[in-house]
Order: structure tokens, then C-alpha cells, then sequence
């Protein structure tokens, strides 16, 4: 039975310090924000900015997204690339993830490179799908890797997680065992979370609880 708790608990922090990092990850997505009040192609629109860190220099900056590209309004299908950006974004607030590596995180025609999170009904960002990847999903652009920039698609376009960004890591554990687990020792769990454990590693165990059905 001590061996099983052990084993949790170590779950538990791996669990954990993964939640910790998704969190820091989540921060960058706010770095700057603001209302798009104009859309110039299918992955190009101004932004007129509520919040602003040293990479912003105007009260309205003009936003081109990271690795994807969408048709020229001069050909065909251009129109309807914008078009599916206005319906989307048009008045609508923002969160950029704005390029480390460029200069000011601006392309040679002074606008910045980013990955854009759509808001979710209190404000907040939604780390998923980002617009980048709606745009490509949706069919009105294309994925173009330019290897100049911070951002890597893989990252923004791999699944295999649940909402939280965690996998479950009881994952693979014999029927046996997580039956054990989850009669025995998430009770203890329970008990000692409730008297002891901090607020994160409360939501972890009930994150836990949840994957194992309980």
C-alpha cells in the first residue's frame, strides 16, 4: 500500500510541474491584446491595443500571422480568406504571442509576427485553437514554416491532450492496478489533499479523480 501511494504521489507531481509549465506557457499569450478594427487579407489585421509590452509602438499595430499563408486578395480565393478573418475577428479582442526572435517583433514591413488566441466569454484567451490554426483548418490559408521565427506549428497544431493540456498519467496502468487506485489510495489522497496540499496540486488530484471515472 505504501509503494501505491508513493507511486501517486509521484504521478501527482509530474502531473503537476506539467500543469505549472502549461501555465507559464499560457502567460505569453497575453502579451499583448487588444480589438481588431480592420482586416486586410486572410492573415493580416490591425489591432487596435488595450494592453502593450516594449515590443508595441503604436496605439494601433498592424498584425501579420506567424508561419501561415493566405491567398493574395488579388487571386481567387483571397477575398474569401478575408472574409473568414472579418467574420471571426472583426471587432473582436485579441491575444498576441508576439516573436521573440525578430527585431521589435516586426517583419521588414513593420508588422508583428504572431501567434493570435481568440477570447472566450469572461475575456480570457483560449489557448486552443489559436486563429493561426483555425485559418489553416478552415482552409483559407496555407502552412508555411519560416524557420526565422520563434514559433514552431508542431506546437500549435499536434493534439493528443484534453483541455487542461495534460495527459492522463495513469495512462497504461493495468485495469488491476487503477482499480486499486482508485479504491484505496485517491481516498487517502482525498483526506491529505484536503488538509495539507496547496491549491494546485487540490486541482491535480481532482483532475486525477476525473480521468480515473470517479
Amino acid at each position: 500500500m505504501k509503494f501505491f501511494s508513493i507511486l501517486l504521489l509521484l504521478l501527482l507531481v509530474s502531473s503537476a510541474s506539467h500543469f505549472l509549465f502549461s501555465v507559464t506557457a499560457l502567460a505569453m499569450q497575453d502579451e499583448a491584446y487588444g480589438i481588431v478594427t480592420n482586416v486586410v487579407d486572410g492573415d493580416t489585421f490591425d489591432v487596435t491595443i488595450e494592453k502593450a509590452n516594449s515590443k508595441i509602438t503604436h496605439s494601433i499595430e498592424r498584425v501579420r500571422l506567424a508561419d501561415v499563408d493566405s491567398p493574395e486578395m488579388e487571386s481567387e480565393d483571397g477575398p474569401a480568406a478575408r472574409d473568414f478573418t472579418y467574420a471571426v475577428l472583426m471587432n473582436k479582442k485579441v491575444y498576441l504571442d508576439i516573436d521573440d526572435l525578430s527585431e521589435k517583433g516586426q517583419d521588414s514591413y513593420g508588422r508583428l509576427i504572431c501567434l493570435a488566441y481568440m477570447a472566450g466569454v469572461y475575456g480570457q484567451p483560449l489557448s486552443a485553437p489559436n486563429f493561426n490554426r483555425l485559418l489553416v483548418d478552415s482552409g483559407h490559408a496555407r502552412l508555411n514554416n519560416f524557420t526565422n521565427n520563434e514559433f514552431d506549428p508542431d506546437d500549435w497544431r499536434t493534439g493528443g491532450e484534453d483541455s487542461s493540456g495534460m495527459t492522463n498519467p495513469l495512462e497504461g496502468f493495468g485495469q488491476d492496478l487503477q482499480q486499486n487506485i482508485k479504491d484505496e489510495i485517491l481516498p487517502q489522497v482525498q483526506e491529505s489533499a484536503g488538509k495539507t496540499l496547496d491549491q494546485a496540486t487540490r486541482r491535480i488530484w481532482t483532475w486525477v479523480k476525473g480521468q480515473m471515472g470517479n
